[in-house]
């Protein structure tokens, strides 16, 4: 049958072989690509966005940190992504079946890693996404994802607000004794002593520490109140985690790029041909 095909090309014009190699390369390239994409998986990718609230209380009226997304996001993607959390997803969710039957699930949980987003997409948005071959799957994960960034959030901010009223307390209990301590010897040391215009001084100072550090304590008490009462900078979310209809590489991808290669390699050997012919190229 091949000779039955080479004695047809035979009697095409020279001029016109080039195109009938062409097509036949195109062809077996748009075949490749049609079984690539049959064979290789389909994957899903489901996304959401999560925005930072700020604090309902005016910075005028309660001084307080400005939100940072970018640090926001680097203190809580370890505890999300932690190896612990990750495989209790696999386990609840019975994710990687194949690769858990074969490969440690070290790896499987570096696969996961790789699968999932964390990342800003604005000025105060967060987006969440994973990819995974089961489009429900990859939608359910998402969810459980953006429930757990949420959850570590309100959790460290409570963690941070609570760290901070205690350091403030601590601050202002030895300030305060500083404070009573200089008062003391000021009583206790006579106006004509010559260190008495020091000890007045050093008084003054640490009373206007202690109030200071007794101002930053009664913020940071109100920022642990409000926290408690969700009213602290927040993360809420936006769009819910998306159920794709589509995979992320719809299966006329491959077949176009097969076809692409099969028209650059048919071109690739006409052209090589033709300066074989001419000479330009001498035979291996």
């Amino acid at each position: 049958m091949f000779s039955f095909f080479r004695r047809q090309v035979s009697r095409v014009p020279a001029g016109q072989r080039w195109l009938l190699r062409t097509a036949g390369w195109a062809l077996a390239g748009l075949a490749a690509g049609w079984l690539a994409s049959f064979f290789l998986p389909e994957r899903y990718t489901s996304e959401a966005t999560l925005r930072v609230v700020p604090s309902t209380i005016s910075q005028d009226l309660l001084p307080h940190d400005a939100v940072d997304v970018g640090n926001l996001l680097e203190r809580e993607k370890p505890t999300v992504l932690s190896r612990n959390v990750l495989i209790t997803i696999v386990n609840n969710f019975d994710l990687y079946k194949s690769e858990r039957q074969r490969e440690p699930m070290e790896d499987v949980v570096e696969e996961f890693k790789k699968a999932v987003r964390i990342e800003l997409s604005g000025e105060k948005l967060v987006e969440v996404a994973f990819t995974y071959p089961d489009r429900i799957l990859a939608n359910k994960v998402t969810q459980n994802l953006v429930s757990r960034i949420i959850a570590e959030n309100l959790t460290q901010r409570s963690n941070i607000t609570t760290e901070n009223s205690q350091f403030f307390k601590d601050e202002v209990d030895s300030l305060g004794k500083s404070w009573l301590q200089a008062s003391a010897s000021v009583k206790a040391t006579p106006a004509t002593d010559p260190r008495y215009e020091l000890l007045i001084l050093e008084r003054d100072q640490k009373r206007k520490e202690y109030e200071s550090m007794a101002q930053k304590l009664g913020t940071a008490q109100i920022l642990r109140d409000l926290a408690s009462r969700g009213q602290d900078m927040r993360l809420e979310l936006l769009d819910a985690a998306s159920l794709p209809e589509e995979p992320d590489t719809p299966p006329w991808i491959a077949e176009l790029i097969g076809l692409g290669c099969g028209l650059a390699i048919g071109l690739f050997i006409t052209l090589w041909r033709a300066l074989r012919r001419t000479g330009a190229v001498e035979p291996a």
